[in-house]
């Protein structure tokens, strides 16, 4: 944390915000928890004129053993197409921001430079019919997604390069005789036929 910030904190009176950042695609939604904000030259609203306002944020806490941070942010839609767009499955894998701030009460302004809390990406949207409406959008950091099995994910350009957009270090890659396993238990033994014996029977080569 900003030294700035962290003396801030022992002031008689000093408010603590929080800034959310939202890189949506097709647009980017600046939130505050406190009001009218500038920082790094964006300006940060408690109410989105085109998408609503944040409801309750949670509270962050770091994983222990094989668990990860997720966040669930809360939106109340400020019209029906509102609620459509900031629901849209489009907007999956969308960079989500959220730092902790800071602010002089008498000038409005921040103290140090906000301390990020958590970082990462929308993993789907959930909508909830109350006496409004209300998306919570269902957000996760890169480690957790690390965690889930994808057998889609191999030592291939397509994969590397998503990774790595621009990064042509397996461009020339078509296929490998042998396969790289990459968070799955690799196989303890694979059959073929044919190979040592002179007879042409099956041999399981182990590894």
């Amino acid at each position: 944390m900003d030294s700035a910030s962290i003396a801030a904190r022992s002031l008689p009176a000093v408010w603590l915000v929080q800034l959310i950042r939202w890189e949506a695609n097709g647009f980017t939604a600046l939130w505050s928890t406190g009001g009218f904000l500038i920082w790094a030259g964006e300006v940060y609203l408690d109410r989105h004129a085109d998408y609503g306002v944040l409801g309750d944020l949670p509270t962050f806490e770091d994983g222990i053993d094989n668990q990860n941070s997720r966040c669930n942010l809360s939106i109340f839609p400020a019209s029906e197409a509102a609620l459509a767009e900031v629901a849209d499955r489009k907007h999956q894998r969308s960079k989500v921001s959220i730092w902790d701030a800071s602010v002089a009460p008498e000038t409005g302004l921040l103290i140090g430079e906000p301390d990020l809390l958590f970082r990462g990406q929308v993993d789907f949207p959930r909508i909830i019919n109350g006496e409004s409406w209300e998306v919570i959008l269902e957000c996760a950091t890169e480690e957790a997604l690390l965690n889930e099995p994808n057998q889609q994910r191999r030592l291939s350009h397509s994969h590397h390069s998503y990774v790595w957009p621009g990064e042509l270090g397996l461009i020339h890659v078509t296929g490998l005789k042998r396969k790289i396993y990459w968070r799955r238990a690799q196989p303890s033994g694979v059959t073929s036929g044919g190979g040592f014996t002179g007879g042409g029977g099956e041999v399981t080569q182990a590894y």
